[in-house]
């Protein structure tokens, strides 16, 4: 979710479609968790939705995975950017998340003393991590930390090992599907989140293998468009039964750790590989998209906030209506933030 590494057009094109998901799954989420017991036809529309675009976020690591395991670093260069480009932003929007967050909170709640606020700020870090959308950003950092040393291996390995390493590690998920993961507060624990960054890692060595060693012919490609739809067909089934047999909402099916949604997004990817737009308005959009794809992620639950404080939220209207139309007012409310950011002075180093 960085910025470019290399200008590769099929890789703009997953990297926009991933953003787009990711504003989805938050958009679309409040249906699933406010219509399930009650009004059905709206859940399984946001289920549908929910199951249709669980690849988002494992798409953009799988990204990484390409652009940034396929070669040599020197440690200091290779670290000092990822803090310009990630780091350096992420700490500007964390003080804006502080600032929002406190500003949302009921005044008879709200601390007004400099001890209070700074215990109130501290408490939400070691909770939430400031807001629940950052663990991908504080994931993120930590891979980057080990990003030079795991491309040394796995360009050592051949195509059938890592097929072995990549078979490793959907049996280290599946088994670990009963492992408490700890990915948005910092209050202890950490042993779960780091083995949770720790298994996340594997989608950057499957982006790799399938940027580097699968060839896509027209019949490949069908094939991954089929794949895909049943992993939807999967998801929305497992979503439905599971939470029935339990009497309440069971979407363990949605996780990205899940081999259903590894499956997802090793598909999209596959079936996206190689592929060019023509049209050169649609061109121009995917690559405007993806560029501001990171800031649109640090900028877009702020967006999603303050829309639903003025009554903007998926009740609005039918969610086949609102939800589409509340992701678009999401995306270029999104870009237009950071479109103006970039446009002050050293706003480029702060708005992602």
């Amino acid at each position: 979710m960085t910025k470019r590494e290399n200008n590769i057009e099929w890789l703009d094109s997953l990297r926009a479609l991933a953003i787009i998901g990711v504003l989805f799954i938050h958009i679309s989420s409040p249906v699933v968790k406010m219509s399930f017991g009650g009004n059905m036809l709206y859940w399984w529309i946001g289920n549908i939705v929910n199951s249709t675009i669980r690849f988002a976020v494992p798409v953009f690591l799988m990204i990484s995975g390409v652009t940034m395991l396929n070669r040599e670093y020197k440690l200091g260069e290779f670290y000092k950017k990822r803090i310009t480009r990630v780091l350096i932003p992420l700490l500007f929007w964390m003080v804006v998340y502080w600032i929002f967050r406190w500003f949302t909170l009921s005044p008879s709640i709200q601390p007004h003393d400099f001890r209070s606020i700074i215990s109130w700020g501290v408490n939400l870090f070691l909770t939430e991590g400031i807001s629940k959308h950052f663990w991908y950003v504080y994931m993120i950092l930590f891979i980057y930390l080990a990003v030079p040393f795991l491309g040394m291996f796995v360009r050592k390995l051949s195509s059938w090992s890592l097929l072995f390493l990549l078979a490793a590690w959907v049996l280290l998920c599946g088994v670990s599907s009963d492992f408490s993961l700890n990915m948005y507060g910092w209050s202890g624990d950490y042993l779960s989140k780091f083995f949770g960054y720790f298994l996340y890692s594997g989608y950057l060595v499957l982006g790799y293998y399938i940027g580097k060693y699968t060839i896509v012919s027209r019949n490949i490609r069908l094939t991954a468009l089929l794949v895909f739809i049943g992993t939807i067909a999967v998801s929305t089934f497992f979503a439905f039964y599971a939470s029935t047999k339990a009497g309440r909402l069971d979407t363990t099916v949605y996780g990205y750790l899940n081999l259903n949604t590894i499956i997802q997004s090793g598909a999209i990817f596959l079936s996206l590989k190689n592929t060019n737009i023509r049209n050169s308005i649609v061109l121009r959009m995917q690559k405007t998209v993806s560029d501001y794809s990171f800031g649109i992620y640090l900028v877009h639950i702020l967006v999603i906030g303050i829309f639903f404080q003025n009554g903007i939220f998926w009740t609005m209207a039918h969610p086949l209506v609102s939800l589409p139309v509340l992701v678009v007012l999401t995306l270029l409310t999104s870009m237009s933030v950071i479109f103006i950011l970039r446009k002050i002075p050293l706003g480029k180093y702060i708005s992602g």
